[in-house]
């Protein structure tokens, strides 16, 4: 019964991999990387509210309040403005790698910041992930500054994950996950608003046809509302370590698509930092049992 789950998490997985190709055709059709981010999570957002009823019904504590504004402006708002700005300049696959060091750098927060013990696979990882990054860097710099400056913004979208995950570690014993994915996509829509109506616009420029009504039904309907769904699943019935391992898998199918869907090159220091990043994020991810990061 445990592999419907699995396939369920693989499945997720190639999903989640393949919407930073399809975040592409949008931006190519006069989206902005905030209004991308608005329409996305607000079709998403609907969709829960009509059909979840009472799972989405939860009192939120006036204490949280401020908890759950800070996940939808980290974890939503800002996550992806970074991300989809960081998609204008770099590549798909820079951005799915830089995206993957996030085990990396929470785990160097939650030291300094939590006194997390480091252990020595995660003493092992730790360099092999900032090797497998400046070979990012490294190629960029004798390629292109504008896909170093992608690169920069993608840092942007890795940092506000980590803030996002430390703030969830707050809420998450209180509160359902589908409720906390929901206020998430609420407060991550309302904090695009001002900046929406200051690029209205640019809404005037959006280039309506088949291929854009298709790129935003897959990220708010397939990737946003079934991912997380899927993903939740396969939480709750193979465990948060199997699942974990899984995701690892994430950058190499965006960077698969990438080379076959949008021509990208893949070459030997490509492949080198992806291997040195996808093993410095296992190993950045392992913690003593029963400790959160």
């Amino acid at each position: 019964m445990k592999i419907k789950y699995l396939l369920l998490a693989l499945f997720t997985i190639i999903i989640w991999g393949v919407s930073l190709p399809v975040t592409t055709i949008l931006l190519n059709n006069g989206f902005t990387a905030n209004n991308i981010t608005f329409f996305r999570f607000f079709i998403a957002m609907i969709i829960m509210y009509l059909f979840l009823g009472e799972k989405r019904k939860q009192k939120v504590d006036r204490k949280d309040r401020f908890l759950f504004m800070i996940l939808g402006l980290s974890g939503t708002t800002l996550f992806f403005y970074f991300e989809n700005t960081a998609l204008k300049y770099t590549s798909v696959s820079n951005t799915a790698l830089i995206t993957a060091t996030i085990p990396l750098f929470t785990l160097v927060a939650a030291a300094i910041i939590f006194k997390k013990k480091i252990l020595w696979q995660n003493f092992v990882g730790i360099p092999l992930g900032l090797v497998g990054t400046g070979l990012l860097f490294y190629k960029d710099i004798i390629g292109s500054s504008v896909h170093l400056k992608g690169d920069l913004f993608v840092f942007g979208s890795v940092f506000m994950w980590i803030l996002y995950s430390f703030v969830y570690r707050k809420v998450s014993s209180k509160y359902k996950p589908v409720f906390i994915v929901y206020k998430t996509f609420f407060y991550g829509c309302f904090f695009t608003i001002p900046l929406l109506i200051l690029e209205y616009r640019e809404l005037l420029l959006i280039n309506v046809n088949f291929r854009v009504v298709a790129a935003m039904f897959y990220l708010s309907i397939l990737s946003s509302l079934i991912g997380y769904y899927f993903w939740i699943l396969a939480i709750n019935n193979i465990g948060i370590k199997a699942t974990a391992n899984l995701i690892l898998l994430l950058p190499v199918v965006s960077v698969i698509t990438g080379v076959l869907f949008l021509s990208e090159q893949l070459n030997t220091i490509l492949i080198v930092a992806m291997i040195s990043i996808i093993a410095s994020s296992y190993l950045t991810s392992i913690s003593k049992k029963g400790s959160y990061f």
